[in-house]
């Protein structure tokens, strides 16, 4: 059903604390959308969609939050919602939650290969069967459970307005009422948001503590941290005096005790990539947050794809291939590192791939393909080592581990030609750049992202050798695609 542009919104977007769920649609939807919608909140389902976006808000910042502090994610199926790129970008923000995903078909509708197999482990609802609207209402009552009996606003009805004469007294009313309501948004949000500093003397920088009521004593990584060892307080002067980013300052390997069990040295998953075994060990980081150095322990191994994701191998499971095409000299495409994909497209196939894993009975039992954190990167990437490179502190032996500026031609190349580091990992300093997933402050201060933006690793073809070592890192949005920007998976135990 296609909707006119002044069909108006049934009802305001819920604002309460209670649990509530996230309806996702595209507008040309909307009308029938809306009806549903008005349907479900009578049968007691509070929901947030975009009517809740204040007129001086900030688009992006209001709907991640919104995902985030949902429990239930509902996604309107339709050709035009696949179609739309708000709505993809919603889904794939709320897989990288681990959200509750309903999706209602409101016609049939073919859905690209890896969004399609995002979505298989959830439940979903066609509107062409009789009982739709009833299995809607269960599905969603009962992930949300019970819901409390709803209070109007300022004792203003919850009923849509369908048209309002401006000269009549009950204007004012509902002005009055969506004013507060739009308030009481903004101020909520600011109050989720909100940063504790630390004192200060007027020579020092102001810098970001955690939260006094999270404990950021403990990692991201289902293990404690510990006191920093001798040779990382040693080297705290080798920090750069002026960053606010965490600096590793040691790579350590544990040594396998007789009691542990061997692990497999490789594996090659369902479309036959090759991984290598990272085995035990810490990373000791320096914390600028929070002024001190912290060791990061990571007491089980994990696996690593030896590649870069190849437009291939992307494009075998997500069903298209958004790169930046350039063959340079006659290369094969599908040896070509996938290229110009975003975090959430990066996450998407995580999420793929570990269905398709568990369809075909090729995943190992707790196990699932995810990106891997900044501090596992930096770990596989370094091996131990504890140098510029993991070869060395010498710029001129990069010319045989990465495409870089110097020797790439302005363009990428194919997976796995350069040499790879001692754990069997290639291309991890040039080509193109990686996304990971949780960043240095989430794992060493228990903190959730906050923002839009997300850390990748690596260097690239088009950067200096500087810029290509152990510890190069960079920052994008989240939604952001750019020729030189990629992504490896780690095989891992579900946390």
């Amino acid at each position: 059903m296609i909707a006119n542009n002044t069909t108006p919104v049934p009802f305001e977007a819920y604002s309460g604390e209670g649990s509530y769920s996230f309806v996702s649609y595209a507008h040309a939807d909307k009308a029938f959308v809306y009806e549903c919608m008005d349907w479900l909140r009578k049968q007691g389902v509070d929901m947030w969609y975009d009517e809740g976006i204040s007129p001086a808000g900030e688009w992006v910042e209001e709907i991640a939050s919104a995902i985030k502090g949902s429990k239930l994610f509902v996604v309107f199926i339709s050709p035009d919602a696949v179609e739309s790129r708000y709505v993809r970008s919603e889904v794939g923000y709320a897989l990288s939650l681990d959200k509750d995903i309903l999706s209602i078909y409101l016609k049939e509708t073919d859905l690209p290969a890896g969004l399609d197999l995002c979505l298989q482990p959830f439940q979903s609802i066609q509107t062409s069967d009789n009982d739709w609207r009833k299995k809607a209402k269960c599905a969603v009552l009962d992930i949300l459970g019970e819901t409390e009996e709803r209070q109007t606003v300022s004792g203003i009805s919850s009923k849509p307005i369908t048209s309002v004469d401006i000269f009549e007294a009950d204007l004012w009313p509902i002005w009055d009422a969506a004013g507060e309501a739009q308030r009481r948004r903004v101020l909520r949000r600011l109050e989720t948001n909100k940063e504790q500093v630390i004192p200060v003397s007027p020579k020092e920088e102001v810098v970001p503590v955690a939260p006094k009521e999270k404990d950021s004593s403990r990692v991201k990584l289902n293990l404690p941290v510990r006191p920093p060892s001798d040779f990382a307080i040693a080297r705290k002067s080798r920090k750069p005096s002026n960053t606010r980013i965490p600096v590793a300052l040691e790579a350590k390997v544990e040594a396998r005790s007789e009691s542990e069990p061997s692990e497999p040295d490789a594996h090659q998953d369902i479309l036959g990539s090759d991984y290598s075994w990272i085995p035990s060990g810490s990373l000791t980081v320096w914390v600028p947050y929070a002024n001190e150095a912290r060791l990061v322990e990571m007491q089980e191994g994990f696996w690593m794809g030896q590649h870069l994701i190849t437009q291939e191998v992307y494009g075998s499971v997500m069903g298209l291939n958004p790169s930046h095409i350039d063959d340079g000299e006659g290369f094969f495409r599908e040896n070509l590192p996938v290229n110009n994909v975003s975090w959430l497209d990066a996450v998407s196939f995580c999420k793929a791939m570990t269905n398709l894993g568990k369809r075909h009975d090729h995943l190992p039992k707790g196990y699932e393909y995810r990106l891997p954190s900044e501090v596992e990167w930096e770990y596989a990437c370094r091996a131990g080592s504890a140098t510029d490179y993991y070869f060395g502190d010498d710029p001129a032996e990069l010319l045989r581990h990465a495409w870089f500026k110097e020797n790439s031609k302005k363009h990428i190349h194919p997976v796995g030609l350069k040499q790879a580091n001692p754990w069997g990992l290639y291309d991890l300093y040039g080509n193109i750049r990686e996304w990971v997933g949780n960043s240095f402050v989430n794992t060493l201060l228990g903190d959730s992202e906050q923002d839009e933006f997300r850390i990748s690793r690596g260097g690239g073809y088009m950067k200096s050798a500087t810029e290509c070592k152990s510890s190069s890192r960079s920052t994008n949005s989240l939604y952001h695609r750019f020729r030189n920007l990629g992504f490896r998976v780690v095989l891992a135990k579900v946390s």
